[in-house]
C-alpha cells in the first residue's frame, strides 16, 4: 500500500452484496471513500451496507436490466454525485458443454458480465468526462485470457471485456480517465483466514480489494492497464 487514502472520493461497486464485490467495497470504505453498492436482492444488499458502515449506500439494481441501471445511475448522481471510482464487478457463471448450453443461459451470462458493464459504464461516463477525471475498474478473470471446457459463455464474456476496456481507454484517456482491467486467478471470496502465505492458499478477494485501493490512490499520471493477479501457492 502507498499509505494514501481515498477521503472525499465516491466509489460505485456493482455486485457488492457478497463475495469479491463486498470485499472491494469494504476496502474502499476503510480507505475513506463513500461507497454505493449494487445488487439484485434488497435484503441482502441492505444487510451488506449495514455491515460495511455509514459510508456505504445500497442501490438495488439488476445488472441485466437497462432501465434498472439507468435508474440506479440517476439515484447515485442525484444523491451523491458523479463517482470518482467505478468498479464493474457484478458477474455470474453458467457452465456446461456448448452442445448442452441453452440460449437463456448464454444470454444471462453475456447480458450480466458484458452488456451490463457496457451499460453501467456508459451511464456514469458523461459525468466523468465532463469533470475530466475518474477511474474505471473492470473485474475480469484469467478466463478472459484463455478458454476452458465447460466455460464457453463465461470465457466469451470475459474476453469481450478485454476488447471493451481497451477500446474505452483510447476514447477516454485524454479526459484523464483510467480504465484498468484486473484478471484474477481462482479467488477465495469467503472470510479472510488471516494466513498470508504458505501452501494451499488461493488468491483472496481481500487482497484484490487492497490492490484496487492502491491503484485508485496512485497518481493520475500512472496507469496499470491490464493486470494478471495470481495466488502464489494454491
Amino acid at each position: 500500500m502507498t499509505g494514501r487514502r481515498l477521503d472525499h472520493k465516491l466509489a460505485v461497486v456493482t455486485g457488492a452484496s457478497r463475495g469479491i464485490g463486498r470485499h472491494i467495497a469494504r476496502a474502499l470504505c476503510a480507505a475513506g471513500a463513500k461507497v454505493a453498492i449494487t445488487g439484485r436482492n434488497r435484503d441482502t444488499l441492505e444487510a451488506a451496507a449495514r455491515d460495511l458502515g455509514p459510508g456505504c449506500v445500497p442501490c438495488v439494481c439488476d445488472q441485466r436490466d437497462p432501465e434498472a441501471i439507468s435508474a440506479m445511475t440517476a439515484r447515485v448522481i442525484d444523491a451523491l454525485g458523479v463517482p470518482d471510482i467505478l468498479v464493474n464487478n457484478a458477474g455470474l457463471f453458467r457452465g456446461g458443454p456448448v452442445v448442452e448450453m441453452s440460449l437463456d443461459d448464454w444470454n444471462e451470462v453475456i447480458e450480466t458480465n458484458l452488456t451490463g458493464v457496457f451499460l453501467t459504464t456508459r451511464a456514469f461516463l458523461p459525468g466523468m468526462v465532463a469533470r475530466e477525471r475518474g477511474d474505471i475498474f473492470v473485474i475480469s478473470s484469467m478466463s478472459g485470457k484463455k478458454g476452458d471446457p465447460g466455460a464457453a459463455a463465461y470465457a466469451a464474456s470475459k474476453f469481450g471485456l478485454q476488447g471493451f476496456a481497451q477500446s474505452l481507454l483510447y476514447e477516454v484517456r485524454k479526459s484523464n480517465i483510467r480504465v484498468m482491467v484486473l484478471n484474477p486467478s481462482s479467488v477465495d471470496s469467503g472470510d479472510d483466514s488471516g494466513r498470508k502465505e504458505g501452501a494451499g492458499l488461493h488468491l483472496h478477494a481481500a487482497d484484490l480489494a487492497e490492490m484496487i485501493v492502491h491503484l485508485a490512490a496512485m497518481p493520475g499520471r500512472t496507469l496499470f492497464r491490464d493486470m494478471e493477479v495470481w495466488g502464489t501457492n494454491p
